[in-house]
């Protein structure tokens, strides 16, 4: 078993799944970001990735709108009565203030995150959460975010060019063609070993400041 492959398996389903809907949401040219509600045994209840660039058509209500987050969208699959008290709420990227709002009032128990959010973090938004902890998941979601940034628009975008300086481990892993790869794991396995050493990296600069 690779580094990755173990990797891969230990983590929680959550996380898994939240990554594999990031990527799904990259691979359809929108924002690559992904949410799941589960359980108190991890099992996930609901789920939903960012349509808001989808075109028509799709399964979501709030697809091709600005409402059409992840997180959103997976609460959109929560009938109205339901007890969230016991849920985790887990998304690739630290909710946005719509979003967190929104958790809020439907009282969703807890609320975890993979990663401070790029576009957040770029444009100094109140509540822009850089945590100093990281791991290679922290890595692995800002890089899925960001590559979709890439492919939607190019590498001199202003959230890729601000990242330089306050996620520079993770940008210099950018590339500037488009990915096609079927599945998340197939991505981060060609990458895992660079994603674990910017990780290791981002961890001594977050000591080093």
């Amino acid at each position: 078993m690779s580094g990755f492959e173990e990797s891969w398996q230990a983590a929680p389903v959550a996380v898994r799944r939240c990554l594999e809907l990031a990527h799904l949401s990259l691979t359809a040219g929108g924002l690559a970001v992904g949410a799941v509600l589960v359980d108190g045994a991890g099992l996930v209840r609901a789920e939903g990735r960012n349509r808001a660039y989808d075109g028509p058509g799709g399964p979501d209500l709030l697809q091709g709108t600005p409402l059409a987050h992840a997180e959103l969208n997976a609460l959109a699959l929560v009938r109205t009565g339901s007890d969230l008290a016991g849920l985790t709420l887990w998304s690739t990227q630290q909710p946005c203030a719509m979003c967190a709002a929104a958790l809020e009032f439907t009282a969703v128990g807890t609320v975890r995150y993979l990663a401070p959010d790029p576009w957040a973090l770029a444009t100094g938004q109140p509540g822009a959460d850089a945590r100093p902890e990281t791991s290679e998941w922290l890595v692995a979601a800002n890089l899925l975010f960001l590559q979709s940034v890439v492919d939607a628009a190019d590498l001199d975008h202003p959230t890729v060019r601000r990242n330089r300086t306050l996620e520079p481990e993770t940008v210099a892993l950018l590339e500037a063609e488009p990915h096609s790869t079927s599945t998340v794991a197939e991505l981060l396995d060609t990458r895992w070993q660079r994603i674990t050493d910017a990780a290791s990296r981002r961890r001594r600069r977050l000591v080093r400041s």
